[in-house]
């Protein structure tokens, strides 16, 4: 079989890959928060590793995450929160595992503690959850929050050393995956408002035809190949 079979069928197993993230990216553009995946394409020559001639195949990296923001709007809910600038909040899920998020759609769980959509516990920098009385509250910019009781909490934002170490967990959460966290020294959030997806609908609907078609190329470049090794076949065994 021609050895470019292979780097066509590699090139075909790239684009798919890519066509789940642009998937997953336009099924959240409504998650409040949500930072869109992205991959990154490579060369690995089977020549660098044998060091006799081979094939060039085609690989794709996923995992990536664009953090650039998206727009804040007013939702009006009075426990939500918009992330301005830097930061992520620290939540913690039923199993104890820490997670960072910048969904600020906020409510309360039974016994008042602030929760995301996601059902997980907003929590403080030792991972204590954040009570909080009724929803008669006020947030300042730096994410205190008074309420009518006369009773006081604080919402910390926390970023990292090193984001492109974040590892997504599903939708709009995070994992340190290596990162180290720190607190923000000037946190700003905005009540009653959410920051929304950072996905551009337009342009994912634009690469996903882009990469549609591609990946038929790859298709019809293997279909060809595969012609030719039946025809060589034939030749030889006539031969």
């Amino acid at each position: 079989m021609s050895s470019g079979v292979y780097s066509a069928l590699s090139g075909a197993m790239t684009r798919m890959n890519m066509l789940d993230t642009i998937t997953d990216n336009m099924a959240n553009i409504k998650t409040a928060g949500y930072k869109k995946g992205a991959n990154a394409f490579e060369a690995a020559f089977e020549e660098a590793r044998t060091a006799v001639q081979g094939h060039n195949f085609a690989t794709l990296k996923g995992g990536f995450s664009d953090f650039s923001k998206g727009t804040i709007v007013e939702s009006g809910s009075p426990l939500h929160m918009a992330i301005v600038g830097e930061g992520f909040f620290k939540v913690r899920d039923e199993a104890g595992n820490f997670f960072y998020t910048r969904q600020g759609s906020l409510s309360q769980d039974a016994e008042g503690n602030l929760i995301t959509a996601g059902n997980m516990q907003v929590v403080t920098a030792d991972g204590a959850p954040i009570a909080v009385s009724g929803t008669d509250v006020s947030i300042s910019e730096d994410g205190t929050i008074q309420m009518a009781d006369g009773g006081e909490a604080k919402v910390p934002l926390f970023t990292f050393d090193d984001t492109s170490k974040l590892e997504r967990r599903g939708g709009s959460v995070f994992a340190l995956n290596g990162a180290v966290e720190a607190p923000v020294e000037n946190p700003r959030v905005m009540q009653g408002h959410l920051e929304e997806s950072n996905v551009n609908m337009m342009r994912e609907m634009g690469l996903m035809v882009e990469t549609m078609r591609a990946f038929e190329s790859s298709q019809k470049a293997i279909q060809a190949f595969s012609k030719i090794s039946e025809k060589a076949i034939e030749i030889g065994t006539v031969g």
